[in-house]
């Protein structure tokens, strides 16, 4: 049990590296868009929504993650904290809801110059 929980939360570390990255990338895109507003060069343009688009994609597996991660553990907590618990996962369910809406408006939304927040 211990060993599985060390496990657990080294891969986690990698998840958090992961999330780091994928905030830096966000950067690189606000930076493409800045591009595009001061030279209406399409191709900064496209390079942003592409990074978007990749790093939503990337948000929303790792949400789904702590999602599957939040329902293991409501199955395993005693009854007495179920309800603290659903609170949880509940909460990463509307992370999930709320990454598919960005996703869907970065797909549609092809005008917007500004990175989705995530």
């Amino acid at each position: 049990m211990i060993d599985e929980e060390i496990n657990r939360l080294h891969f986690e570390n990698i998840v958090w590296v992961i999330f780091a990255i994928l905030a830096f990338l966000n950067i690189v895109g606000d930076n493409d868009s800045i591009n595009f507003l001061k030279t209406n060069n399409p191709k900064y343009k496209n390079e942003s929504e592409t990074i978007f688009k990749i790093t939503l994609f990337c948000t929303f597996l790792i949400y789904l993650y702590f999602f599957n991660r939040n329902i293991k553990a409501y199955k395993k907590v005693s009854q007495n904290k179920k309800e603290l618990y659903k609170v949880k996962v509940y909460g990463s369910l509307l992370l999930i809801i709320g990454i598919l809406l960005l996703i869907y408006f970065q797909n549609k939304e092809t005008s917007f110059l500004d990175s989705p927040a995530i």
